[in-house]
């Protein structure tokens, strides 16, 4: 049985719902928080995934994953 790390969870969550994107220089930043900083598990998150395409892969799998399991709570947007 593999788990997913809550921080991922929390990326995949973000990514999908438009709350984290990737900017010019290949860093995720939060669309959240004001001035739009780099987040914190940017440096895990490039380690774990180096190219964004296996990142959004990923992320629309573990959706996926989600609507049958549901482990993690994804925020509605406003």
């Amino acid at each position: 049985m593999h788990t997913v790390p809550d921080w991922l969870q929390t990326a995949f969550a973000e990514w999908i719902t438009g709350r984290l994107y990737l900017d010019g220089r290949g860093n995720y930043r939060s669309a959240r928080v004001l001035g739009r900083r780099i987040i914190a598990y940017n440096r895990a998150l490039k380690r774990a995934y180096p190219h964004n395409d296996e990142f959004h892969r990923a992320a629309h799998r573990w959706l996926a994953l989600w609507e049958v399991i549901p482990t993690a709570k994804l925020e509605r947007r406003r």
